[in-house]
């Protein structure tokens, strides 16, 4: 019996390192999306062009994966179109207010500030819809938003030619798309559609929305020339869409969502790393202490819903 229970511990904890691993993979290879957007953007490409290529290339590979599969992409009714196209347009407002926001602040800051969709998510589901508030939320939200400030107002946020103005008000709007996108998708029931289904409807449709947007604002979109921007390309689509997508729903299978969203900071923190090591960003105490801050109440908001949910 002691063996059964043995092997039973062993297999349990074997779960957990795939899990916690699977959550390292997801958050660190998404933090490589502003070192792919900004070389894109470097070698001429619009916003329109670079996201048209991320979300199609990604989508693609999935409808692949799926036929493989042999899982049906068609929805199920009507009620769940229309909640996919609104959930994409969503999603798709999150990407390109985050890529005006790498363009023109901090690509770290930038990142971290959208990894404040959590904070976002509480402080709506507190006001708005009636859940309880509690000292603790409070507490991590007013820490949240003095980080937000010491970013703001740090000499870290600058990049030359950037206009520091726009890019933080992206990044903000990012997080709140991003927020709405969770509280809506929770809302709606629409987290209940199969995952290979919504996710590749979202990537596809996010890609179709931007392709439009090429066109009527660019005049066409950019066929992408030599070896270096197809890296970009791929890695972007690939690597920071399509790994961190896959391995995010692994991580959430194995060890769950609480401790694969605190798990999530690993995003941000890779993104200051690349931003400094590659692209000339600099950090500075201030900037330091308000990613801190930030990352210190997400994971206290995350944690503390999880707490309530087990209550």
């Amino acid at each position: 019996m002691s063996e059964i229970h043995h092997n039973y511990e062993k297999k349990k904890r074997r779960i957990r390192i795939n899990g916690i691993f699977y959550a390292v993979i997801s958050s660190a290879s998404f933090g490589f999306s502003p070192l792919f957007s900004i070389g894109l953007l470097a070698a001429g490409l619009s916003n329109f062009d670079v996201l048209s290529y991320r979300w199609g290339i990604a989508g693609l590979v999935l409808m692949i994966y799926a036929f493989c599969k042999k899982k049906t992409l068609r929805p199920n009714s009507f009620d769940e179109t229309w909640k996919i196209v609104l959930l994409s347009a969503l999603r798709a407002l999150t990407s390109v207010t985050l890529l005006i926001g790498y363009a023109n602040i901090s690509s770290g800051i930038a990142s971290t500030i959208n990894f404040m969709y959590p904070v976002i998510v509480a402080i709506c589901m507190m006001f708005f819809f009636g859940e309880h508030k509690s000292w603790v939320d409070m507490v991590a939200i007013a820490a949240s938003i003095f980080g937000v400030y010491l970013l703001a107002s740090g000499d870290s946020l600058i990049v030359e030619n950037g206009n520091t103005q726009l890019g933080l008000t992206c990044s903000l709007i990012s997080a709140f798309s991003f927020a709405a996108y969770y509280i809506l998708m929770k809302r709606l029931k629409a987290d209940k559609i199969e995952v290979v289904k919504f996710t590749t409807w979202i990537m596809i449709l996010s890609a179709v929305y931007f392709i439009i947007c090429a066109f009527i604002f660019e005049g066409k979109l950019t066929m992408i020339t030599g070896g270096k921007n197809w890296l970009y390309i791929l890695g972007l689509g690939l690597w920071s869409t399509m790994i961190s997508n896959f391995t995010g729903v692994k991580a959430v299978r194995r060890i769950g969502p609480t401790l694969t969203s605190i798990l999530g900071a690993l995003q941000p923190v890779t993104a200051v790393v690349l931003g400094v090591a590659f692209l000339g960003e600099h950090l500075y105490l201030k900037s330091m202490i308000g990613i801190l801050l930030i990352l210190a109440a997400v994971t206290v908001v995350v944690m503390h819903q999880n707490t309530r949910k087990t209550h």
